[in-house]
């Protein structure tokens, strides 16, 4: 079964506290479409991500700490250890790949770890929200 959902599918499945999936996770995707999609060149999405891992050194650095907004998610939620793992997994390969000069800014441009997470993260409320809605059906049935 598919986890990635449709933005009208996320606004209606609703998890055990009440939020639908989009409502829970808003913010995070705005985030993380401005750091790794906002902006595009000859139609290829990147954000501010690819614009401050050009700075050496600092601007992987500052994207890597701003990826914690991700973790910070992850456990406002309340996700298994696996996802927060996966999130760490993204952000180490990130920063290091994207320190390396040159080619690291290439790697930035499309690599998106902060759209990964928030997939992450995504795909753990949707199957929280699917099993609540097979608990709820049961209850009722």
């Amino acid at each position: 079964m598919p986890t990635h959902i449709t933005r009208e599918e996320a606004e209606t499945l609703n998890l055990p506290d009440g939020q639908t999936v989009a409502e829970a996770i808003a913010g995070f995707d705005r985030f993380s479409d401005l750091m790794d999609t906002r902006f595009r060149i000859a139609g290829v999405p990147f954000g501010l991500d690819s614009l401050l891992g050009l700075v050496p050194v600092a601007g992987d650095a500052i994207t890597g700490v701003a990826g914690l907004y991700a973790l910070g998610t992850a456990a406002r939620h309340r996700l298994p250890i696996t996802a927060h793992i996966h999130i760490i997994w993204n952000l180490v390969v990130d920063v290091l790949l994207g320190s390396v000069p040159l080619a690291g800014d290439v790697f930035d441009f499309f690599f998106r770890s902060h759209r990964k997470n928030f997939r992450v993260v995504e795909k753990h409320l949707v199957k929280r929200a699917r099993r609540h809605h097979k608990r709820m059906a049961r209850a009722g049935a």
